[in-house]
């Protein structure tokens, strides 16, 4: 919890609570054991568990539901048009030969019989209320007559039929059909209702498909075993770069950069190649660095050892003699003994840094206290190198923010400008308030910073051709930065060749400061 006075950071979870962290194991098959992966890397994994095989079952899968979801739904718009078509074409029937008996009286069996044949219909006339029909038209036809139905059909609604309308339903007619769609019209004589023409079709045979679902089902197996391949040979063709991906991976971790990633599409795969590349890159520049600060902190941590080694030994055989040359000694062993502390204060800074767990303790103050202090801090250093050392700019600026940091920050940059600033040179500090922001420039006239130099002034070890021995490991200014940017600021340079250099750092002013 931050409060005024203190703020605590920490940037990264620790890993303790993983169930298996890469460092506990040696090697691959280490590792790929605890996280029960096959390994080694190049071992075939099992279809089923491979992404190869899940792709391939997914997209099969898929595809089959498909197939049965769109076989399904054109059975079901097949049997609608067939019902609707059905019913529309017994209408058609029973009002033809509804008139036909209006107006030509009954027709002949063999010609009911014909239309049941070839339509696959059954007609029933039925008398309305038992009438005898005497009155029906008669033309002299040589045949048997159609005969008349005398079974209950209590589905008919003569009521409707009445009013002259054609009733079609699903119904079940006794002796006939168990489940039949049915239409009715009524015909009559005299202008009364006379009785009405029932034409049937049986409910089974609106399912012409059935027969043909076999030949539905083979088709859909072999469209299966086709999609099948097609998802295998899809699935391997993707599964390929990521198992070239994972080689790699296993190779970096080995310490083998040498094995190359050559995919190259533009879709996801592509973009985890381009960052798995971009993250071997990393790597290989965070080695070449943490070795190059090994070699450089070998030889800092041996130079001032050495000096105090040789003055302490000296001293203590007695080859030095006289208090001049017993001060100038202690001096030695002061001068490296500071060098030293400061030495192991980076390397802890730094160490905070790449942990992401220190302290911020902020606080209300005012920025003329701080730039006064760091001022009379550096002033003797200052004289002792012939430099001018001075501040000038806007007074009054207040600042929330942890003040040791702040003046951490400041000693870097000055003793950085003192360090590359000539004897009869100058070292100013000026402070002024850009909006809601603090601006403080630490400029200098010495040498400058080559262009080839000035965009990597803030990398950690970075050191300059040709830079002076005091100039350390090249922590002090990568250190500054991180420390600016974690108080909600940031540091920049500026340089000419032969016209000094400055470097600014901007910081959030108090409220209302």
């Amino acid at each position: 919890m931050c409060t005024s006075t203190s703020c605590a950071r920490n940037w990264a979870a620790t890993p303790a609570s993983r169930p298996c962290a890469a460092s506990a194991t040696n090697s691959w098959d280490e590792y790929a054991s605890a996280r029960r992966r096959p390994g080694p890397v190049s071992a075939m994994m099992p279809f089923t568990k491979s992404l190869k095989g899940r792709l391939a079952v997914y997209f099969a899968v898929s595809i089959f539901i498909s197939l049965l979801l769109s076989g399904l739904l054109s059975v079901g718009l097949v049997q609608r048009y067939l019902r609707q078509k059905t019913v529309a074409d017994l209408a058609t029937q029973a009002q033809t030969i509804a008139g036909r008996i209006e107006s030509e009286g009954l027709p002949l069996r063999r010609f009911t019989q014909d239309l049941e044949q070839v339509q696959g219909v059954k007609v029933i006339i039925v008398p309305y209320q038992d009438e005898e029909l005497s009155g029906l038209p008669h033309r002299g036809y040589r045949g048997e007559l159609a005969e008349l139905s005398n079974r209950p059909l209590p589905f008919i609604d003569w009521e409707l039929l009445g009013r002259g309308e054609t009733q079609t339903s699903q119904v079940q007619i006794p002796g006939v059909e168990k489940e039949a769609m049915a239409a009715a019209h009524a015909f009559y004589v005299d202008g009364q209702l006379a009785g009405a023409v029932i034409v049937s079709k049986s409910v089974s045979a609106l399912q012409p498909w059935r027969p043909l679902a076999g030949e539905f089902l083979i088709a859909a197996l072999i469209a299966l075993a086709i999609s099948l391949l097609f998802a295998v040979l899809l699935a391997r063709h993707l599964s390929r770069p990521l198992h070239q991906i994972t080689q790699a991976a296993v190779a970096v971790a080995d310490g083998d950069f040498s094995k190359q990633v050559t995919v190259d599409s533009q879709d996801e795969i592509g973009r985890l190649a381009d960052a798995f590349r971009f993250m071997t890159g990393e790597v290989q520049k965070s080695q070449q660095q943490q070795r190059q600060f090994v070699i450089n902190v070998s030889h800092e941590l041996k130079t001032p050892l050495t000096a105090i080694t040789g003055h302490v030994q000296a001293l203590r055989d007695g080859v030095v003699e006289g208090p001049e040359a017993v001060g100038r000694s202690l001096e030695v062993i002061s001068t490296e003994t500071d060098r030293l502390n400061r030495l192991i204060e980076d390397l802890l800074s730094l160490a905070k840094f790449d942990a992401r767990q220190f302290e911020l303790r902020n606080s209300s103050f005012s920025l003329d206290e701080v730039l006064a202090a760091v001022v009379e801090g550096f002033s003797r250093e200052a004289r002792e190198r012939q430099v001018e050392l001075g501040r000038t700019g806007e007074a009054g600026l207040e600042l929330t923010t942890d003040q040791d940091r702040l003046r951490q920050i400041l000693a870097n940059l000055v003793q950085n400008a003192l360090s590359h600033t000539p004897a009869g040179g100058k070292v100013s500090i000026e402070a002024a308030g850009e909006g809601d922001r603090a601006r403080i420039t630490v400029s200098d006239t010495g040498a400058g910073i080559s262009s080839e130099d000035l965009p990597h002034v803030f990398d950690r070890f970075y050191r300059s051709q040709g830079a002076a021995r005091e100039a350390g490991l090249g922590l002090g200014l990568a250190i500054s930065r991180e420390l600016a940017q974690a108080m909600g600021g940031d540091i920049s340079a500026r340089s000419r060749p032969g016209e000094g250099s400055g470097f600014t750092l901007t910081l959030p002013l108090s409220p209302g400061g």
